[in-house]
């Protein structure tokens, strides 16, 4: 989730994010949870459905928008917030317009344009460019320690023009604005001024397709169905997010009828989701890759030494742990992009298995076997097969002298052990939607990443090249080169692109995308 260098420390994240604490209001969440009122009932109205259930890892980490990078967040988010612009499957995950369209005016310019002057927040307000402008001022605002400080900082200056048009002028040209404008989500900025922060992050307004119900901290967050939505006909009543970080368990809800949509189903579930008369299977390649960061940015780390990172990824098996434990639902990279990524440099080959070269490499830099040992973080639940990915890595890094200590991580702890630099020697993450280098490149690979724990001074300067490269020939050429010298770098151990992988409820019309955009908006009885 989950893009960016972390700032916050735990005594702030609250501050920055408004993480308040909410009460449950009900125990087992709003419908009785397994006590078998159902989640899934066609209402009289034909398509329409009452109540969807998703089934995810953990809560969102906040209510406000523009705040926190993390996928698990952003898509309740973009439950109740719109973004300003969206991926469009329809061609091929390009950038289109949602809220708003685009326009190049020079090289440092950029005007955005409402799509509709009749688009509302929840609150009746009207959506209004000052409303956008009010959105990027709040997050380049070092107080609030906002993850889209760095993603935004070149954003110099928001002009309104007037109620449906305002510019953005950047310190220097800025190839990645459209993908940025997708991160971009308006807050009701009448309304904020009218409650304040702290009423705002407790009951959020915003245009999307679903308005704030309840949310009962660890447990569920409950939306209902926003009837003036200016999209779409909207065709679930609800939509309860309920979090449980067992795979497990958001597998025997799905099954017994209590969720309608679970993500992540494991493989060795595929089967059983499909024989069960209740839900089916909908999977794609996901654009979202996993990796195992080995961190390198700090003064006492082990992985300072290049040759201790390549021994890692010769030691690790990735192709047999793609084929057992994955069975073949996940595709190798060979470095930091898919084959999904239009940027990916087509001249790498992953690493190959290669136990007695990794033992060479560790002898070489003055280990004896079984003397090295390291401690790797990984979340539980968060991503497929997460847990038993990391035992096997860990087991085919004991093979070769390596012994690894895993210490698991419920999501949120996770994330704030990444935010804090207080992970292990390694530590294991996934990183998307994926779909240009840039969003990937250049916020993973710079020394003070904590999401990467990586870095080079010799990859840096060309990374900063390509972000400021308007022509398309040209950037990608540079961002090959970027590749190949953080391949041979051994940046991290290099696993594979996700294969997103769903049971739905049988009653829900509803299809993944590669992008990930787990989205209700449009879902349907089926």
């Amino acid at each position: 989730m989950d893009q960016s260098k972390l700032l916050l420390n735990r005594r702030s994240f609250s501050k920055a994010t408004g993480a308040l604490p909410l009460s449950a209001v009900a125990l087992g969440g709003p419908l009785g949870g397994i006590l078998g009122l159902g989640v899934l009932s066609a209402s009289a109205q034909e398509g329409m459905i009452e109540h969807v259930g998703v089934g995810l890892g953990a809560d969102p980490l906040t209510m406000m928008p523009n705040a926190i990078v993390d996928w698990t967040t952003g898509i309740q988010l973009a439950h109740i917030f719109d973004r300003t612009m969206n991926y469009d499957p329809e061609q091929n995950y390009a950038v289109g317009p949602w809220l708003c369209s685009l326009e190049n005016i020079d090289e440092l310019t950029w005007e955005l344009t409402l799509v509709s002057p009749d688009i509302t927040f929840h609150s009746g307000n009207p959506l209004t460019a000052n409303d956008f402008k009010a959105a990027i001022d709040w997050a380049l605002d070092p107080a609030n320690e906002s993850h889209y400080l760095e993603r935004w900082e070149q954003f110099e200056e928001v002009t309104v023009v007037d109620d449906q048009t305002f510019r953005i002028k950047t310190t220097d040209p800025f190839p990645l604005m459209e993908q940025r404008m997708v991160e971009l989500h308006p807050i009701d900025s009448k309304y904020l001024e009218e409650v304040g922060y702290e009423e705002y992050v407790a009951n959020p307004s915003g245009t999307g397709p679903f308005k704030f119900k309840e949310w009962a901290r660890g447990e569920y967050l409950l939306l209902e169905r926003n009837e003036e939505y200016w999209r779409n006909d909207v065709m679930v009543q609800e939509v309860e997010f309920r979090f449980s970080p067992e795979f497990s368990t958001r597998l025997a809800a799905l099954l017994a009828g209590e969720l309608g949509v679970v993500k992540d189903i494991p493989v060795d579930s595929m089967q059983t989701v499909e024989e069960s008369g209740t839900a089916r299977i909908e999977a794609i390649p996901s654009s979202r890759i996993n990796y195992v960061a080995l961190v390198n940015n700090r003064e006492d780390s082990v992985f300072n030494d290049v040759r201790l990172r390549q021994a890692v990824n010769y030691a690790v098996d990735v192709n047999g742990i793609i084929e057992g434990i994955f069975q073949g639902e996940a595709t190798r990279i060979a470095g930091p992009l898919s084959g999904l990524n239009p940027d990916v440099n087509p001249n790498l080959q992953p690493y190959e298995y290669d136990p007695d070269k990794a033992r060479a490499l560790i002898e070489e830099a003055g280990y004896a076997p079984g003397e090295l040992e390291i401690t790797m973080d990984a979340p539980q639940g968060r991503y497929p097969m997460d847990t038993d990915a990391a035992l096997a890595i860990a087991a085919s890094l004991g093979d070769v002298g390596i012994t690894v200590n895993v210490q698991y991580n419920e999501w949120g702890t996770h994330l704030d052990k990444i935010v804090n630099r207080q992970t292990g020697d390694m530590f294991y993450l996934g990183w998307g939607p994926a779909l240009d280098a840039m969003g990937t490149i250049a916020f993973l690979f710079v020394g003070d990443s904590t999401y990467s724990s990586y870095q080079n001074p010799e990859v840096e300067p060309l990374i900063e090249e390509a972000t400021m490269t308007v022509d398309p020939e040209k950037r990608k050429e540079l961002w090959f080169q970027v590749q190949q010298m953080v391949y041979e770098d051994a940046a991290w151990l290099f696993l594979w692109q996700q294969h997103d992988i769903y049971g739905v409820a049988n009653d829900i019309s509803w299809a993944p995308r590669a992008d990930e955009f787990l989205w209700m908006g449009e879902a349907e009885a089926r």
